[in-house]
């Protein structure tokens, strides 16, 4: 397998430098190029990096931070080719951070943690679409909103039918009195949901989607 994404990174990487003839892009150009073909593939045998956060590709690259956030912005405009390899792209995102999402129910809130600013504007633009309201902690890569929001918009992303599975599931969980059970509980259907609905997305969102590690 690792064989195959070496091979898949190699062809797309030669296909785009290139398009415009030999020693045309720009190094800041190969840069992100080559960010966004680690974010599909990865690159020696680890899965696309596009699950990882921003804090660890840094040290896997050894490169700052805030390097990262910049090439990841600039490689999915750049290279995203269409509209619906950004959108796979984002809905992989969104759902790899419902997979490790915090909720507030004293609030009836979920926290999920987007790094990728383009990312986090096209769920915003999500959200205005769908007509909800959201709000930033001091840490404008957490994204805090209504559980009925974010069931709203995943409905209108992702099959109906399981989205509704899910908030009925989470409206029992949140009725647990252990407290320890019911963290367990919602953070199993969020893992159990997000991996579901990437596979159902088809394979531009399942390629990019990572599952929790078990322990």
């Amino acid at each position: 397998m690792a064989t195959d994404s070496n091979a898949a990174f190699g062809r797309e990487f030669l296909g785009a430098y290139l398009k415009l003839g030999l020693g045309s892009m720009s190094k800041s150009d190969i840069d992100a190029l080559v960010m966004w073909l680690l974010d599909r593939h990865g690159y020696n045998g680890s899965g696309p990096l596009s699950a990882y956060s921003n804090q660890t590709i840094s040290e896997r690259l050894r490169t700052p931070v805030a390097k990262v956030k910049k090439l990841r912005y600039e490689s999915a405009l750049k290279f995203g080719g269409s509209f619906t390899a950004v959108e796979d792209m984002a809905k992989a995102r969104l759902l790899n951070s419902l997979a490790t999402a915090t909720f507030e129910l004293e609030h009836d809130k979920i926290c999920l943690i987007i790094e990728d600013a383009l990312v986090k504007h096209w769920l915003q633009g999500q959200l205005k679409l769908n007509r909800q309201i959201f709000d930033h902690p001091f840490n404008t890569e957490i994204l805090r909103l209504s559980a009925s929001a974010l069931f709203d918009v995943l409905s209108s992303l992702f099959d109906a039918k399981s989205v509704a599975t899910l908030r009925a599931d989470y409206d029992a969980a949140k009725k647990i009195r252990d407290e320890k059970k019911r963290n367990d509980k919602l953070k199993k259907l969020a893992e159990d949901f997000a991996s579901s609905a990437a596979k159902a997305a088809g394979k531009g969102v399942v390629g990019l989607f990572m599952p929790v590690p078990t322990p």
